[in-house]
């Protein structure tokens, strides 16, 4: 890969060696190069890892914006090994993660695990829809993680019975009324609606995208349309449900070809600023952003949300 040094690898007796604090220490090194046995291992401990991981998570330094790399992506880390420990304890460390990311101001971190809650509390009993329910109504937070939330409960439902679901559904459709001051929050349960589509709701949507003009859009009339014509239930979170591809080796590697790329880019255009006849550019460089926010306008201009519109493409 270009001399990027070998991925780290661990076998599985060096792995047992270790104690819960040895292992959060490997995360911390390797960042976004961890291997998944690694993940596996801390994930074994089960309750003992949930302790050890909640008291990094409560630490305030933990979510001080200038910790390492290393460190930061351990928030990552965090989620996923709590999503693969089951039961309600690791449950709830889950949620009160996804608080503390809204409260961080962790838009980036938010945006990497995007779409993956629902798969992450796959393992965790449906009791928690209450918690996670408190977390969508929390109006004191930002809405990318209440409608992250808002997903997850419906998720649960899902699971539990058809008449769970509905239930869920009419609760969703209940906060649209209750979210007149937040455009956000509105459109994105419509979008979540639209993936279940009822006829009870359909007049709902059908104002909701009569109302939308300009660019940016959620959705449309078409999109409507096009949800009831299909006549079926269709999550979108279903394209997120393995969030643990993160640690496939061929993963790992585009990450760090990526990387290195944005490094270059990044040095050729200081040579070039440096320059005295350069333009002036002062644009950011974000290497922790995975691109755009899935609920961001789609940069081809089509008007849709990024993740009803290219973001699929990109994983087809």
């Amino acid at each position: 890969m270009n001399g990027m040094p070998d991925l780290p690898s661990f076998t599985d007796a060096d792995l047992t060696a270790l104690d819960e604090a040895a292992l959060i220490e490997c995360l911390r090194e390797h960042g976004d190069r961890v291997p998944r046995n690694l993940i596996d291992a801390c994930a074994s401990r089960g309750d003992a890892m949930v302790q050890a991981l909640g008291n990094l998570l409560d630490d305030p330094a933990f979510w001080d914006d200038t910790i390492s790399d290393g460190e930061w992506w351990l928030r990552l880390h965090a989620a996923m090994i709590l999503g693969l420990i089951p039961g309600e304890r690791a449950g709830l460390r889950l949620v009160k993660l996804m608080r503390r990311l809204d409260e961080a101001n962790d838009q980036d971190m938010q945006d990497w695990l995007a779409g993956n809650w629902p798969a992450l509390f796959a393992y965790k009993p449906t009791t928690l829809s209450d918690d996670l329910r408190a977390l969508a109504e929390d109006r004191a937070l930002d809405g990318y993680i209440r409608i992250n939330a808002a997903e997850t409960c419906i998720a649960f439902a899902m699971r539990d019975s058809a008449a769970a679901l509905d239930t869920a559904l009419d609760w969703a459709a209940d906060r649209i009324a209750q979210e007149q001051d937040d455009r956000y929050m509105q459109l994105s349960l419509g979008n979540l609606l639209l993936d279940f589509p009822r006829t009870c709701h359909r007049s709902l949507l059908d104002e909701l995208a009569a109302s939308q003009t300009g660019f940016g859009i959620h959705f449309d009339a078409a999109d409507v349309t096009r949800a009831f014509a299909r006549g079926q239930d269709k999550p979108d979170w279903v394209r997120f449900e393995d969030p643990w591809r993160f640690y496939r080796p061929e993963a790992i590697e585009a990450r760090q070809r990526r990387w290195e790329e944005e490094d270059r880019s990044r040095a050729e255009r200081s040579v070039i600023d440096d320059r005295d006849d350069a333009p002036v550019w002062h644009g950011p460089y974000v290497r922790r952003e995975p691109k755009i926010g899935r609920n961001d306008p789609c940069p081809c201009g089509s008007g849709k949300k990024y993740k009803k519109c290219c973001l699929g493409k990109e994983q087809r």
